[in-house]
């Protein structure tokens, strides 16, 4: 794991991502999963397998299980290949934010040239997506879904952007009050959107904007996402396809997400 990492935990996190304490497991080779199981983490048993090998194995294995989950596109394919190509480790890690708080397990994707790291927390179960379905209403993209089923909550050192399935419903309706809110009506280019047509699932931190699925927008079989400024209530205008990626508007959730990684990688 590269020191910028290391760091971010050693020393308890930092902002609002502060740990009283952390645990390294692929650091502790002794460990025995019951003693791991008893102490009632969110731990998935195939993570824990996974601290036991080698790190250069972790992250091939994780390599091919994001590969096996994401729905096949050559250059997205392509794309989750030569981000794990610029890893070192994926570490596991054991974190408690309070006294008597539960115990969260995360995946820590550490960069080999030590400019930066990811963080993904546990899946979801399926009960969890049956349970965020019926709280949305509305099937959203399977790629995302898929992603789901990899990590609920992801992001980039201390800002974990990606929300969690338990917070997207709560982001719908806080999302819709600031719009209803605000001084000016939303618009799409020259089109007002309906504030209940969006569905944020990635936050950007201290910017009051989101990223969020738009049900009014179709550009293929699955709907596409756009921006939500915070800045001048305005969401990516679809109308231009020659300027989507330039206006954060993105067909699927899978493009987004590697323009996510990459854009953070630049960063």
């Amino acid at each position: 794991m590269n020191s910028l990492a290391k760091k971010f935990y050693e020393k308890g996190g930092v902002d609002g991502n502060r740990f009283r304490s952390c645990r390294f497991l692929h650091e502790e080779p002794q460990l025995q999963w019951s003693e791991v199981d008893s102490l009632g983490s969110d731990l998935p048993r195939s993570w824990f397998e996974l601290s036991r090998i080698a790190p250069r194995d972790r992250v091939e294995f994780v390599c091919d299980f994001w590969l096996d989950r994401f729905p096949y596109h050559p250059q997205i394919h392509r794309a989750i290949v030569e981000f794990f190509e610029l890893l070192d480790d994926v570490g596991v890690v054991l974190v408690q934010k309070e006294e008597d708080g539960p115990l969260q397990a995360e995946l820590v994707y550490s960069l080999a040239d030590s400019s930066t790291f990811f963080r993904g927390r546990a899946p979801c179960t399926e009960e969890d997506l049956l349970e965020m379905r019926s709280e949305v209403g509305i099937a959203l993209p399977r790629d995302y879904l898929a992603f789901l089923r990899i990590h609920s909550g992801f992001g980039k050192m201390s800002e974990m952007g990606l929300l969690e399935v338990g917070q997207l419903a709560e982001a719908k309706r806080r999302v819709a009050h600031i719009i209803l809110h605000s001084e000016r009506p939303l618009r799409s280019g020259n089109k007002l959107v309906d504030p209940g047509s969006l569905i944020p699932f990635f936050e950007a931190i201290g910017l009051d904007s989101y990223q969020c699925f738009y049900t009014d927008w179709y550009p293929g079989s699955e709907m596409g996402n756009v921006y939500l400024s915070g800045i001048d209530y305005t969401i990516s205008d679809t109308s231009h396809k020659q300027s989507l990626a330039e206006g954060l508007a993105f067909s699927t959730f899978s493009e987004w997400f590697i323009f996510y990684l990459q854009g953070m990688l630049c960063t």
